[in-house]
């Protein structure tokens, strides 16, 4: 059986840890996760983009994180999404695709 969040925490203002019930501990940054949105539309955008990624063009401060999201949301029993200006609203994280994506922490 795939591993499920325990815990979600805020790792810093750009990261995300989410805590898995199989004990293991992953962090996330906010900005690679935006990059790798698996949602139709980002993932047609990043095709049509000549190096692979969101072609973004609003700009964000230095020192902010603008792209932390305002809340996290459960998708069923599979999948998380990021509710916030700078986030889309069909992009599904599931467990599975974080499980792959992860950096190891902890």
């Amino acid at each position: 059986m795939d591993a499920k969040p325990k815990e979600i925490n805020e790792f810093t203002e750009k990261a995300l840890q989410i805590v898995w019930d199989n004990g293991e501990e992953s962090i996330f940054f906010y900005e690679e996760l935006r990059e790798i949105c698996p949602c139709a539309t980002c993932r047609r955008l990043r095709k049509k983009s000549r190096t692979g990624k969101l072609p973004f063009k609003k700009r964000i401060p230095l020192g902010k994180s603008s792209l932390a999201p305002e809340r996290i949301e459960y998708v069923g029993n599979y999948a998380i999404r990021f509710i916030g200006e700078n986030w889309c609203e069909t992009g599904f994280y599931t467990f599975d695709f974080l499980r792959k994506t992860s950096v190891p922490g902890g």
